[in-house]
């Protein structure tokens, strides 16, 4: 029979509840972060909070979004706290099939517009298996972080803020699928980042024209730099003082020539994903 010393014992004990203290210390020292992946033609952000909170808004074209994803999550964190949908076209939705495989999502928010697709179809049955709590966004919600978590209850610090769409979008039907996109505005330490998903011209004048767009830091460009979005009105009232591009090789041309020399008329530092992969905020 194998007989421990007690010292060793003892100094076994010590080592695991350094290291609990240890672990314990590192989640609640972590640096909030805002990442804009490199997702190829699409387009994903992923919010990282401290104490292992996390936030992912879009999930790009494909499957590799879970490899990304390893990348920033801690191998032991298989929760995803809230996770959006700013609209239901593939470069932004199919990604989610393989995030709801393998992670947990707590919250889910999207519009819940009509739209008919094989890919929606399939992310609707994935999403119904995944049995998050689902929230319709709306213009005026506010996601709040407390207490080691995302709320929608209006308590803690506000963080994010959905901007469009105006109402309730349920099973309703629109002449684009671009109008019913979830628009948001997040605020982290002290930087304020325009989300507009692939968002254009008319849907941004209706926000200009709610006074829901005020100064940013930082403006994720809307619809991966398409002619459509991105217009000088929108510049002129977030006054944004750098943009993100999320682009890859595609054949549409994005982003424009007109888009980029309009940034660069305005000032604005560009950064793409093409050009330097992920683009990442401390």
């Amino acid at each position: 029979m194998l007989y421990l010393n007690k010292k060793f014992i003892l100094g076994v004990l010590m080592f695991l509840i350094a290291l609990i203290f240890w672990f314990v210390l590192e989640r609640e020292n972590q640096i909030a972060q805002v990442v804009f992946l490199d997702v190829g033609q699409g387009d994903s952000q992923l919010v990282l909070l401290p104490a292992d909170v996390q936030i992912l808004i879009d999930a790009g074209p494909s499957a590799s979004i879970s490899a990304k994803l390893s990348q920033y999550l801690p191998f032991y964190d298989k929760d995803i706290e809230l996770a959006i949908l700013t609209h239901p076209h593939a470069d932004h939705l199919r990604g989610f099939i393989s995030v709801f495989k393998n992670y947990n999502i707590k919250n889910f928010m999207f519009a819940g517009a009509n739209y008919e697709s094989r890919v929606y179809a399939d992310f609707m049955a994935a999403l119904k298996s995944e049995g998050a709590k689902v929230y319709l966004a709306r213009a005026g919600d506010i996601v709040s972080f407390v207490k080691h978590q995302v709320s929608d209850k209006g308590v803690g610090r506000p963080l994010l803020h959905i901007l469009s769409p105006a109402g309730s979008s349920l099973s309703k039907s629109f002449k684009g699928i671009h109008d019913s996109m979830v628009v948001s505005q997040l605020n982290l330490a002290d930087k304020k980042f325009l989300l507009m998903g692939d968002a254009e011209a008319e849907l941004e004048s209706a926000l200009i024209a709610s006074n829901a767009i005020l100064d940013v830091d930082i403006l994720k460009i809307g619809h991966h730099g398409s002619k459509t979005s991105t217009s000088e009105k929108l510049l002129q009232a977030a006054q944004p003082e750098e943009a993100v591009i999320q682009v890859g090789r595609n054949s549409y041309g994005h982003p424009t020539s007109i888009v980029l020399d309009r940034l660069v008329r305005f000032g604005v530092k560009i950064f793409r994903n093409d050009q330097i992969g992920d683009v990442v905020y401390k």
